[in-house]
C-alpha cells in the first residue's frame, strides 16, 4: 500500500497536469494570434511536461489527452492540417528530447 506522502505527491502531480492541460486547451480555443504550428508545438510541450510528471505513461497521454487536443485543433484549423502530419498532430523538434517507449 502506498504511503500517505506518495499518494499526496501523486495527487499533486495529477492536479498540475490537469491545470496544464486546461490552460493549453484554453489557449488553443481563445488565442486569436495562435498559428497552427504554435498550437501543435504547445500540444507537444504539454505532452513532454506530462511525461516528466509521469514517466513511461506515453500511452495514457495518447488515450486520455491527445483526442481532446485533436478535437480542438481540427475545429480551429479544419483545412490547415498539413498532409505530412497525417492523422496524428505532432511536431518533432530535433532540439527537444523525445519520450519514446523502448
Amino acid at each position: 500500500m502506498p504511503s500517505r506522502e506518495a499518494l499526496e505527491d501523486e495527487n499533486r502531480k495529477l492536479r498540475r497536469l490537469r491545470l496544464l492541460v486546461d490552460l493549453v486547451l484554453a489557449r488553443l480555443y481563445q488565442d486569436p494570434e495562435l498559428t497552427l504550428l504554435e498550437a501543435l508545438d504547445l500540444v507537444e510541450r504539454c505532452r513532454d511536461a506530462a511525461l516528466e510528471l509521469f514517466p513511461g505513461k506515453e500511452e495514457a497521454f495518447e488515450l486520455i489527452y491527445r483526442p481532446r487536443f485533436e478535437r480542438v485543433l481540427a475545429a480551429r484549423w479544419p483545412h490547415d492540417m498539413p498532409e505530412e502530419l497525417g492523422t496524428e498532430f505532432r511536431v518533432d523538434d530535433p532540439g527537444r528530447p523525445t519520450h519514446e517507449a523502448g
